[in-house]
């Protein structure tokens, strides 16, 4: 049987694969329907069994494949989010900061919203799994913060930076602080929407999103 990357597969996620991750076609099916399982019922209610008549395969031969069940998730997400993920959510953020430099910044964080909104929601089912066990996993986390949080962070810096040089934004105030500020504001509200799916459920939300945003860049305090 012939190895083949997880990029020369279609896959459930709507994402394209890391390349560098060579699998056996058994191991793709293992983790296929691995990823089918976890995220319909968690990774801890899900069982090995599920996973293989999902694949179509004996419980024995994911064992051969896969010494635990917390393998199959660490090998299918770890590199998921390393070497797909992470990438394809810093570099759509870079391009949209370099292609509307010129818009006001109400306008640009406006468009970063929305854009991770969207990509939340396009993959809320994958995403929840992750940050659930995110949770109690470190090399989850450790994947999450390194290649999404840490990276992403850097480039809306940089945003903020060439902001307070056009005098668009304070500059007494340190562009770090500011990145976390916007960035705790926006994220935690959108993740309330992936994580409580009914509340949320087809809840159009861009006025909110540009009230966070008036929020973030006006302050709370009445005009006197």
């Amino acid at each position: 049987m012939d190895d083949r990357s997880l990029s020369e597969r279609p896959n459930s996620t709507g994402l394209q694969e890391p390349s560098d991750l060579q699998l056996t076609d058994k191991q793709w099916n293992i983790l296929d329907a691995a990823l089918a399982v976890f995220t319909e019922k968690g990774f801890s209610a899900a069982t090995t069994s599920e996973i293989a008549r999902q694949a179509g395969v004996s419980e024995g031969t994911i064992f051969r494949h896969f010494k635990t069940k917390k393998d199959i998730l660490l090998a299918m997400l770890v590199p998921l989010i390393r070497n797909t993920m992470g990438p394809k959510s810093v570099n759509s953020l870079t391009q949209m900061i370099v292609k509307n430099e010129n818009l006001p910044l109400r306008e640009v964080l406006l468009m970063i919203a929305l854009e991770r909104q969207d990509f939340l929601l396009e993959n809320q089912a994958l995403l929840r799994l992750i940050l659930t066990e995110a949770q109690y996993h470190p090399e989850l986390r450790e994947a999450i913060i390194g290649e999404v949080a840490y990276k992403s962070q850097e480039q809306l810096i940089r945003l903020i930076e060439q902001r307070q040089q056009k005098g668009e934004i304070r500059q007494d105030l340190p562009a770090w602080v500011l990145v976390r500020s916007f960035f705790g504001m926006v994220v935690v509200y959108m993740l309330s929407g992936v994580m409580l799916t009914k509340r949320e459920a087809g809840k159009d939300n861009r006025e909110e999103i540009l009230k966070i945003i008036d929020l973030f860049l006006n302050g709370a305090v009445a005009e006197k």
